[in-house]
């Protein structure tokens, strides 16, 4: 800022303070202007760069989604693939084993026996395979009645007697359960949805464990009156990272190298699609499903809870 008169020494030491205050008032508001300027570019930079991520977010999404289409649709053409030739499998073994001639060769028996167990074996993961394809496509429509939850329970249970008998773990079934309310559900979806957490609990537990089952009627604020069933193992448990994860299809626990099959053998693998079966049925019940653990351990055993809410009929 500069000032100046023709005569000299025109100036006094109050025209100095003045204009002193008048450049200091002026620097600031140069200096303010030259930092909304720096703002204003920054702020414009700042929403390019978040325009520009969000395009990638949203390319990314585009891209999981289709293939997550793709491998739905994937497994929906190999589970079809696979069905035909199996059926076709198991009538002819069935053909073969009534053979009178068959029936005189003992070694011959036992191999066709073996040949039919992994035939339905594998016929078991081919129909989990269809249903997961029927859950991602949404075309599964419950039909809703009133279901007694005992007697489901029971006779999954009699299914496993022998695998339950041979690892020495017991499924105790609450006795209260047989006077629980009647729950609005598809019988047959609900009971593969519990059949698959049953077997999960089995599948993660120790020989020698107990699995319990139990339930009751629960008011769940905001959406009504509900059977809440808790199934409670003392299997190995289940860190709290996976809680949820667990319930989505093909996620498998443990590595893939490690990977040992078997549907009730201890830690044995499978296609990971029981928990995502379940979890999908008891959503188009319009439940809600969630497990609780103390986490991963081996050696203490802390065991799991999963929780099941299905309406009850009215």
């Amino acid at each position: 800022l500069t000032l100046s008169r023709a005569a000299p020494a025109s100036f006094n030491q109050d025209d100095v303070l003045l204009v002193n205050t008048f450049a200091i008032q002026a620097s600031i508001a140069l200096e303010n202007a030259r930092l909304y300027d720096d703002l204003n570019r920054f702020n414009q930079m700042m929403e390019r760069m978040v325009e520009q991520r969000v395009e990638e977010l949203n390319n990314a999404y585009r891209t999981l989604e289709k293939l997550d289409k793709n491998k739905s649709d994937f497994i929906q053409v190999a589970a079809h693939e696979l069905r035909t030739p199996l059926t076709v499998i198991k009538g002819y073994m069935g053909m073969i084993k009534s053979v009178p001639a068959m029936q005189k060769e003992p070694s011959m028996i036992q191999a066709m026996e073996g040949v039919i167990q992994g035939t339905n074996r594998l016929h078991q993961v081919v129909n989990s395979m269809l249903d997961v394809a029927r859950l991602d496509n949404q075309v599964l429509t419950p039909h809703l009645e009133a279901v007694t939850l005992g007697p489901v329970l029971r006779l999954i249970r009699k299914d496993y007697a022998e695998e339950l008998q041979a690892r020495q773990i017991n499924l105790e079934l609450d006795p209260d359960i047989n006077s629980a309310p009647p729950l609005l559900a598809d019988s047959e979806l609900l009971k593969k949805a519990l059949d698959n957490i049953i077997v999960n609990a089995i599948k993660f537990t120790p020989d020698g464990g107990s699995i319990f089952v139990n339930a009751g009627p629960v008011n769940v604020d905001g959406r009504g009156e509900y059977c809440e069933i808790r199934v409670r193992d003392t299997g190995i448990g289940i860190d709290s990272e996976n809680h949820t994860i667990i319930f989505e299809k093909l996620y498998q626990l443990g590595k893939v190298e490690f990977h040992s099959s078997g549907r009730t053998k201890f830690k044995g693998g499978g296609p990971g699609l029981g928990l995502a079966i379940a979890a999908g049925i008891v959503k188009s019940h319009k439940g809600k499903i969630w497990v609780e653990s103390a986490g991963y351990d081996e050696k203490n055993l802390p065991g799991s809870t999963f929780i099941i809410q299905i309406p009850l009929a009215k």
